[in-house]
């Protein structure tokens, strides 16, 4: 949450000490009435805490009072500044009307207009609560549709994949049941034609979409455009009790953009959250907001690969129709991978400067609204919200070099192993890779409709278990190519000409892995002495294959993890040789 200055919106930086509305304290009232005006020619209002200027000042001793009285008020405003920051640090909330969430969903209603609207009140869309489940905290500055991109992936995703692998079985019992047509690819045999399923793949892709979209979450999360009213006094007393509603919460969910981390108020809310969590188990998460568009991409890359298998005419006698069939089909699979790519590749360089960001965050050099108004709002001098944040920091940290320090050590761990090394977890993989076996699928229910008879003489067996080898065995592992290319490759050349030739080599890297994969299935199907076996045999095993393909990768991996974590030597080897292939893209 980055305050911003805008009706309906929680309160701007500045107003923290400026707004007159919170009953519970009369020091916002002194805070408000504490002011210069901006002619500074005339006599002072009357202030409860001030005496009010002399109504005519001489020619000699108006500058000398004026600037007398200008360090009072400075005064003044200072011992208010302290005084709210104890309250801040207390991490109570003033009113229990502003503890509120909304459910998920409607954050997402109308194309997620509460995430791209600023004139519009929300407030309607949010209910009391007891406890917050998660709190979103995030920065107005950043691309808006990123954000909302990956926040329906985060929560509609897992559904999404759930519904989608349901409708593809639900497919393949429909065309092995003679429900759905065939599809006629053109392939005959002894004068008699073969049709082919692709109803899995399309009701997959259908399914996940649609609940991609319209699914409704219902997990209660605070997002501040939605859960702060617009009246002034329900405003100010959730600025007032922001630290207590980060106590309040479970969870926090940052979503990370360049941006984030150069806000003042982002800053401090991660503060409380540490602070409230101290003594439990911190639920932080952190998501890039291009994690979802990648997500999203190399789903969209699995699917056009799978059209040209399940797709394609397989008619030989017009090969140059099968031909310009699967290359325009392959293009499509090839624009699509190059954006991926070049995603990913971009969100390394996010997380590059994420960190390099973290290593020189600070209070002092974070940007605050009030600080950029030049601590005017109205006519009215306020007080500067860093100085009063800056003093609950150091409450709670000790000082504001620790929390800084905090930042640089636990948070960049959290980044390190979460983002960088995780990019995709299993679960996630899976799931960006479900056309591959809905494909697979697909090709099972045509061979149950091509050969009748026993289980055991088909290729209904047979084509299931290839596409769960290909699926839960050799997917992960190309997801780690990805990642190492994508880490390797992240910088962007200067020369326009010299990015798009580097993003399209680094789609090509893929073509590596994929060979082996197409090597080990070609060759176990057409070696001679394997002929004589049942269909499922063999593709028991290319299972093998891809098992030991998979086993030997991860344990040569973990060795070579734990042996560079206490030998220099080996991480200086391994840096190098990263270097290296960097400078030959």
């Amino acid at each position: 949450m980055s305050a911003r200055a805008s009706p309906g919106s929680m309160a701007s930086p500045g107003s923290i000490a400026s707004n007159p509305s919170i009953a519970s304290s009369v020091r916002w009232e002194q805070a408000a009435n504490a002011h210069i005006p901006d002619d500074a020619a005339g006599p002072m209002p009357p202030s409860p805490s001030l005496p009010p200027l002399p109504t005519s000042i001489s020619e000699d001793s108006s500058e000398t009072n004026l600037e007398a009285t200008a360090s009072e008020i400075q005064l003044e405003l200072d011992r208010l500044m302290l005084h709210i920051a104890k309250d801040l640090e207390n991490m109570e909330v003033v009113n229990p009307e502003v503890v509120r969430v909304t459910p998920a969903f409607r954050v997402f209603q109308q194309g997620a207009l509460a995430l791209r609207e600023n004139e519009i009140d929300f407030y309607f869309k949010s209910q009391g609560a007891l406890k917050i489940s998660t709190f979103w905290s995030h920065s107005w500055h950043g691309s808006k549709w990123n954000k909302i991109i990956t926040l329906i992936t985060i929560y509609n995703g897992p559904a999404a994949a759930v519904s989608g692998m349901v409708s593809a079985v639900v497919a393949v019992i429909l065309y092995c049941f003679e429900v759905l047509p065939s599809l006629d690819r053109g392939r005959e045999e002894d004068g008699i034609s073969y049709g082919y399923s692709c109803w899995s793949l399309w009701f997959g892709f259908i399914a996940t979409t649609l609940v991609m979209i319209f699914w409704r979450p219902r997990k209660g999360i605070f997002l501040d455009r939605i859960c702060i009213s617009s009246n002034e006094k329900l405003k100010a007393e959730a600025i007032f009790s922001l630290a207590g509603l980060l106590k309040h919460s479970d969870s926090m969910l940052i979503l990370w953009d360049p941006t984030w981390t150069e806000r003042l108020w982002c800053l401090f809310e991660l503060a409380a959250f540490l602070q409230s969590k101290k003594d439990q188990k911190k639920q932080l998460l952190i998501r890039p907001t291009l994690s979802g568009p990648l997500h999203i991409s190399f789903f969209l890359v699995s699917f056009a690969g799978m059209i040209p298998i399940n797709m394609v005419p397989m008619d030989v006698s017009e090969p140059i129709l099968m031909l310009a069939n699967a290359g325009g089909v392959v293009l499509c699979a090839s624009v699509a991978s190059y954006v991926a790519m070049s995603t990913l590749r971009s969100y390394f360089r996010d997380l590059d400067t994420m960190k390099q960001q973290l290593l020189r965050v600070s209070f002092d050099t974070s940007r605050a609204s009030c600080c950029d108004d030049g601590h005017r709002r109205g006519g009215r001098r306020t007080p500067c919200d860093r100085k009063i944040l800056k003093e609950c920091v150091k409450q709670w940290f000790g000082s504001q070099e620790t929390f800084e320090h905090t930042l640089r050590s636990e948070i960049l761990e959290i980044l390190t192993r979460d983002l960088a090394k995780r990019v995709f977890t299993t679960k996630s993989t899976l799931a960006m890779f479900m056309p591959i076996i809905w494909a697979f699928m697909d090709h099972a229910a045509s061979e149950e409709r091509f050969y009748p008879g026993q289980f055991w003489v088909k290729w209904t067996g047979a084509a299931m278990l290839e596409g769960l080898s290909i699926w839960l065995l050799f997917m992960p592992i190309l997801k780690d190519v990805l990642v190492l290319v994508g880490e390797v490759t992240r910088v962007r050349p200067k020369s326009l000409l010299m990015e798009v030739i580097k993003n399209s080599l680094a789609s090509m890297t893929l073509l590596l892995p994929l060979m082996i994969v197409m090597g080990t299935y070609v060759g176990l199907t057409f070696i001679p002495a394997l002929y004589d076996f049942p269909p499922l045999v063999r593709s028991g095993i290319f299972f093998a294959c891809m098992l030991l393909y998979s086993t030997l990768t991860r344990c040569i991996a973990a060795g070579i993890r734990a042996f560079s974590s206490w030998d220099p030597s080996v991480q200086w080897t391994k840096h190098g040789l990263m270097i290296a292939f960097e400078c030959i893209w």
